[in-house]
């Protein structure tokens, strides 16, 4: 990591409490910054190995691929444009009757040229693979589909269709987790071990484990309790923090191995462990999945890429509509002070005791920006925006919002229904089977020159006036 990106994306405040270990962990998001689109934009492409992940879910990305998924074409524009890759995380649910299942990416389902085929989805019952209805989320790392007449991992069936995108890199967030599962194992017996002496443990335990599997595809939140030298998790004993940990590894394995896993099946403990985001996000981070043609490193290389010569890492990430929001309206998950707590004691400790862990610089990069970028098939919505840009950077930085709010009153009935559709509430993939040419996003005259801080003060302002 070049001490030029650490001068452009302006972390020499972050690099000073690394450097000197006053701090573990230290999170920037630079949609609170001013730093210029073009700058980070700049800076990532000459950085040499650095591609910051987008993460994603596993689901439908074909007609995000093509340009055409609304409020997703954000991706389209980090992935497909090369400002980054993505990488996907795979702890989610299938879209069911009952809330709580991915109703962004429809991972139960099929969906190309805006047609969604409901998939038939099966989990094991003890005995058996067998059908279930629709009425709740099934954890998608343990269902299987039916596809011409067999049964196949539903991750396997989404894997194969997104890796046959042309353009399109994706990673599995626990492809880098599983490649170094021993390490993985050790941090995560180091955690349990920090969590059981914490003035909450219960909330301690619940931000490394935050969930527990059935294997009949049932996944809910869940309480993990120290019992003698074991764990109980949902009733389930386990007898140590390393079986603890090692199985927690398997939910892990069931995205990267699904054949394997589901032949497992029979002789699987009756509660899976599921490691939290904010456990894998930081993993992910540590373990350098910015530098993702970089691969597992090792003892021979026992340093992550992106480490820079006063030994931290500065991790970019590309965050989406939840994790970044769009200040000043939404702060996103990420800015949460919660957040940054818990991921200090997951960093921390690691920082301690494991050489292979350097203390980390997360910086969140807001890729709802890009919903601002609308498709080539609507040339007015760029010139229209572009006006709009213009009219912003006229005005002093700290009233974009406000200058964005009052330019929608005026003008928002000159902008096409697609790109307002893009930042209404709750909506993910289009699937009401109409017509739309593939594209590709533009950039409008001055999207560029836009600071972070006031590209995401338009975003919100387009979500307050379409809310």
């Amino acid at each position: 990591m070049s001490g030029r990106l650490l001068h452009d994306l302006d972390l020499g405040t972050a690099a000073e409490a690394l450097t000197g270990r006053s701090a573990a962990f230290v999170p920037v998001h630079l949609g609170t910054r001013d730093v210029r689109v073009a700058t980070l934009l700049d800076a990532v492409r000459a950085e040499p190995g650095l591609l910051p992940p987008r993460s994603g879910h596993l689901g439908n990305w074909e007609d995000i691929a093509l340009g055409r998924s609304g409020p997703m074409d954000f991706n389209t524009a980090v992935c497909g444009g090369g400002h980054g890759f993505p990488l996907i995380y795979g702890f989610t649910q299938t879209e069911a009757d009952e809330a709580g299942g991915d109703g962004v990416y429809l991972p139960g389902s099929l969906v190309e040229r805006g047609r969604r085929q409901v998939l038939s989805l099966y989990t094991w019952d003890g005995r058996a693979f067998v059908r279930r209805d629709r009425s709740r989320p099934l954890f998608c790392p343990l269902v299987q589909a039916e596809v011409d007449g067999a049964l196949v991992p539903l991750v396997e069936v989404h894997w194969q269709r997104m890796r046959a995108l042309t353009g399109y890199r994706f990673e599995l967030e626990a492809t880098r987790l599983v490649a170094h599962a021993p390490l993985v194992a050790d941090m995560l017996c180091v955690l349990l071990e920090e969590a059981a002496g914490k003035e909450n443990p219960r909330r301690a335990f619940a931000e490394l484990i935050s969930h527990a599997a059935r294997l009949d595809g049932r996944v809910s939140r869940c309480e993990l309790r120290p019992d003698g030298s074991g764990y109980v998790l949902d009733g389930h004993r386990f007898g140590s923090a390393r079986a603890l940990a090692e199985a927690a590894l398997l939910p892990l394995r069931a995205l990267t191995e699904p054949r394997w896993f589901f032949e497992q099946q029979a002789s699987l403990p009756p509660v899976l462990p599921v490691p939290s985001h904010l456990l894998t996000t930081a993993l992910s981070a540590l373990l350098g999945a910015d530098y993702p043609d970089a691969g597992p490193w090792d003892e021979r290389r026992p340093v992550a890429p992106g480490t820079t010569e006063d030994g931290f890492r500065v991790h970019l990430h590309w965050g989406a509509r939840a994790m970044a929001g769009c200040p000043p309206r939404r702060g996103g998950y990420f800015g949460r002070k919660s957040t940054a707590r818990a991921l200090r004691g997951i960093v921390g400790p690691l920082v301690r005791d494991f050489a292979e862990a350097h203390p980390l610089c997360f910086v969140l990069l807001p890729a709802p920006v890009f919903m601002l970028c609308p498709p080539d098939t609507s040339e007015g919505d760029a010139h229209e925006l572009a006006g709009l840009f213009k009219t912003v950077l006229s005005a002093p930085p700290e009233a974009a919002y406000d200058t964005a709010l009052g330019w929608l009153a005026e003008s928002r009935s000159h902008l096409s229904g697609y790109l307002l559709d893009r930042f209404r509430d709750g909506s993910g993939v289009p699937h009401d089977g109409a017509h739309r040419d593939p594209a590709v996003p533009v950039e409008p005259d001055g999207f560029r020159d836009l600071t972070l801080r006031q590209a995401s003060a338009l975003v919100a302002a387009f979500e307050e006036a379409l809310a």
